[in-house]
C-alpha cells in the first residue's frame, strides 16, 4: 500500500491501494514517504534574499495574466476530477487512467506557469526574445486549460446522456491532451 498521496520518486499521484507506481513503477510499499502538499512543487530560481525586487513594469500584464490563468486552471481542474469521479467511480481502470492524465496535465500546465513567472522575476530590464516566449507560454497556458473546458464539456454530456458514444469522445480529448503536454515536452 502506497504510504503518500504522491509518488515519492516521480511524484505521480496514487490511490491508497497502490503498491507500485503506475507510471514509473517503483515499488512503494517499503518506503516511507514524506507527506506532500502537492503533486507539483514550484521551482524557485530567484535568491530568498532578493524579496525587495519588484516586476519590470513592462512585464506585469504577463505577471497577472499568468496568475489568472492559474485560478483558472485551480478551478477547471477540480470540475473535471469532480466529474471524473462521477462517470467512472474510483478503483475502475478507466478512472486510474483519466486522473492520472489530469494530474500529468497540472504538473505540465505549473512548469510552464513557472517557467514565466521565473522569466519576468529575473528580467530587470524589457526585451522582445523575453516577450516573444512569454507570449508562447501564455498560449500554452491557454491551450491547456482550453483542452479542460472541453473534457469538462464533454464528461457533462457523457454523464447526462448515459452515453457510451462519448466516452470515445473523451478518450480523443485526452488523446489531444497528450498531444498538447508532449509537443511541451519536446520544447524544452
Amino acid at each position: 500500500m502506497a504510504k503518500d498521496n504522491y509518488c515519492i520518486y516521480c511524484g505521480f499521484k496514487l490511490f491508497p491501494e497502490d503498491h507500485f507506481c503506475p507510471h514509473c513503477g517503483k515499488k512503494l510499499d517499503e518506503v516511507e514517504a514524506p507527506k506532500k502538499t502537492s503533486i507539483y512543487e514550484p521551482i524557485k530560481v530567484m535568491n530568498p534574499n532578493d524579496t525587495a525586487k519588484s516586476t519590470n513594469p513592462d512585464y506585469e500584464f504577463y505577471k497577472k495574466r499568468v496568475k489568472d490563468l492559474k485560478d483558472t486552471y485551480e478551478k477547471r481542474e477540480a470540475k473535471v476530477i469532480e466529474l471524473i469521479e462521477k462517470k467512472f467511480p474510483n478503483g475502475q481502470l478507466s478512472y486510474a487512467r483519466f486522473r492520472g492524465e489530469v494530474d500529468n496535465c497540472r504538473v505540465n500546465f505549473y512548469k510552464e506557469a513557472d517557467a514565466a513567472e521565473n522569466m519576468i522575476s529575473l528580467s530587470d530590464e524589457y526585451s522582445d526574445k523575453i516577450a516573444d516566449a512569454l507570449k508562447e507560454k501564455v498560449n500554452t497556458l491557454q491551450e491547456i486549460i482550453g483542452k479542460m473546458n472541453d473534457l469538462q464539456s464533454e464528461l457533462i454530456i457523457s454523464i447526462s446522456n448515459g452515453d457510451e458514444d462519448s466516452n470515445q469522445e473523451i478518450e480523443d480529448l485526452f488523446n489531444d491532451m497528450n498531444q498538447l503536454i508532449d509537443s511541451i515536452k519536446d520544447y524544452e
